[in-house]
């Protein structure tokens, strides 16, 4: 299945999950409160139905601005934040990017592309590695950032991903000349994954002296 669709089903199901929360806090406040659905629904400015409904999580295009409007009615600050989870849907520079450096993978090496990190506790893991290689019974990670926006943000996710699932190395680029190499693979990997670099003119010269270093370490 598409990364494109295994999001839209991961964002349906959170963001349903997330109107039914909503709507269980809402009631217990407004029964806390109490107060009718007549009444929070007058100063929202929707029917009595309309609250129902919200209440029971069976809104399913709730607006943020109306669960604001509720929240406030109710004395509660709606709060929207987003975290990184799964990953993005990738255009398809990316997609010709990756498949690029990856077309220079030779035996006894092998590649799988949206290698998902292990579960942690029974709970499904969303977040996944571009790539992943293997060889000698190691692994290396492939992270592909296409545009880099904030660097600092970049580094903690990345960071996250190897704490979460430790890869024996990874290698992460960026088309924007700024590139970071963390590789301890053997050195047959390493000297590979520097000509298919080269090649793809993702990787800075600096980055690809830096694994070859580590490679040889």
């Amino acid at each position: 299945m598409a990364t494109k669709d295994r999001a839209w089903d991961r964002g349906s199901r959170r963001g349903n999950h997330l109107v039914a929360v909503l709507g269980d806090e809402f009631r217990e406040r407004r029964l806390g409160l109490g107060l009718s659905q007549e009444r929070v629904a007058g100063a929202v400015r929707r029917s009595a139905s309309w609250c129902s409904r919200a209440e029971r999580g069976k809104i399913r295009h709730l607006s943020v601005l109306d669960a604001g409007r509720t929240a406030a009615v109710l004395g509660l600050d709606l709060v929207v934040r987003t975290y990184p989870g799964g990953p993005p849907l990738r255009d398809a520079a990316h997609a010709v990017r990756l498949g690029r450096l990856l077309s220079h993978v030779r035996a006894p090496m092998r590649s799988r592309v949206e290698v998902p990190l292990p579960e942690v506790s029974g709970r499904s893991e969303p977040r996944s590695w571009d790539a992943m290689l293997y060889c000698d019974h190691r692994r290396t990670a492939i992270e592909l950032e296409m545009r880099i926006r904030d660097v600092q943000a970049t580094l903690r996710r990345h960071a996250l991903k190897r704490r979460d699932d430790p890869v024996h190395g990874s290698l992460w680029s960026s088309l924007q000349r700024a590139a970071i190499g963390e590789c301890w693979p053997s050195m047959r990997i390493s000297s590979q994954i520097c000509r298919a670099c080269r090649r793809v003119e993702c990787w800075s010269p600096s980055s690809a002296a830096s694994i070859r270093r580590a490679g040889s370490s």
